[in-house]
C-alpha cells in the first residue's frame, strides 16, 4: 500500500465508540468505494502534548518538537504523509475537542512554514451531539487549520444528532469524492487564491443568527409532521419579523421553534 495515497481519518473524540467515530468511519467507507486505501486513527490514543511555546522558535527549522511527544510524532507524521485527510470532532461549548486543539497548535508551530500540506484534500466533521448548538463554529477551528497549511478542502460537515442518518450519508458521499482526489495534490497557486476558496464554503461565513436557524430547521425537520404544525405561526412570524427588520425579535421567534422542537424530540426519546 503506497501511504502517501491513504485517506487517513483521524477521530477526535475520547469516545472511541461515538458518532465521531461513526461518521469518520462513513466517510472512510465511501474513501474505500472510490479504490482509495484507508486508514482509521483514534486520537485518543495518540494524544499531543500542549505546546510550551519556547524561545528560541527552533522547531520550524528542525521541523519536530523540541520536547519528546510520541503522541505527537505519530499524528504529525500520519498527517504530513497521507493522501487525504478526514478529520471528526465533538463539539464542545461550540469548539473542538481539547485533544483536537492540541495537535492544531503545535501542528501549526512546527510545520506551517513548510509547505509540506499544500493541496492536500481534506474535508472536517463536527458533531454536535447534545443540544446541537456551536455545530457550525465547532467547524471553524478545523477549517483555519485546513487553510493554514493551504489544505484543498471540501465543504465542511456540520453534524447533530438530530439529522444524523442524513449526515452520515453525506458522510459517505464526501468521503467517495475525496478518496477520488487522494492520488493527487492540487496546491493552490497563490496564498489569495487559498483565501478565496475558504471564503466560498459554507457554513463558515455563517453567524451566531444563522447556526440558530439552521438548527431551528434540523430540528423542525426531525419531529412529527402533526407536531410541526403547532409551531408553523412562530416559523411565519419570524420570517416577517426578519424582513421587516426586527433581527432580535425574529432570532426570538426561531430560538421558540428550536426549543419545542427540542422538547418533542425529548419526549419521544423518553418514550422508547
Amino acid at each position: 500500500m503506497n501511504e502517501r495515497n491513504v485517506v487517513l481519518g483521524l477521530v477526535g473524540s475520547p469516545n472511541k465508540n461515538g458518532r465521531t467515530n461513526e461518521l469518520v468511519t462513513a466517510a472512510l467507507a465511501g474513501a474505500a468505494k472510490a479504490n482509495a486505501p484507508t486508514e482509521l486513527v483514534q486520537m485518543s490514543d495518540h494524544v499531543a502534548e500542549a505546546c510550551k511555546d519556547c524561545l528560541p522558535w527552533v522547531c520550524a527549522t528542525n521541523l519536530k518538537c523540541t520536547y519528546k511527544d510520541e503522541g505527537f510524532e505519530l499524528l504529525s507524521q500520519k498527517v504530513l504523509n497521507c493522501g487525504a485527510l478526514i478529520l471528526g470532532t465533538p463539539v464542545y461549548w461550540g469548539d473542538t475537542s481539547g485533544m483536537v486543539r492540541y495537535f492544531f497548535i503545535k501542528m501549526c508551530r512546527v510545520f506551517a512554514r513548510s509547505g509540506q500540506l499544500k493541496g492536500l484534500p481534506a474535508f472536517g466533521i463536527a458533531i454536535a451531539g447534545g443540544s446541537g448548538n456551536g455545530l457550525v463554529t465547532g467547524l471553524r477551528p478545523v477549517y483555519h487549520f485546513f487553510r493554514v497549511f493551504q489544505m484543498r478542502a471540501l465543504e465542511p460537515l456540520p453534524a447533530t444528532r438530530f439529522d444524523f442518518g442524513q449526515v452520515k450519508t453525506r458522510a459517505e458521499a464526501l468521503g467517495r469524492r475525496i478518496g477520488a482526489m487522494a492520488a493527487a495534490r492540487v496546491p493552490f497557486d497563490s496564498q489569495e487564491e487559498c483565501w478565496l476558496w475558504y471564503d466560498r464554503l459554507p457554513y463558515l461565513g455563517e453567524n451566531r443568527a444563522a447556526e440558530r436557524r439552521l438548527l431551528a430547521a434540523i430540528t423542525t425537520e426531525a419531529i412529527p409532521e402533526e407536531r410541526e404544525k403547532e409551531i408553523h405561526a412562530d416559523i411565519s412570524k419570524a420570517e416577517v419579523l426578519a424582513a421587516s427588520g426586527s433581527a432580535l425579535e425574529a432570532l426570538k421567534e426561531i430560538s421558540k421553534v428550536y426549543e419545542f422542537s427540542l422538547k418533542v424530540i425529548t419526549e419521544l426519546e423518553s418514550k422508547r
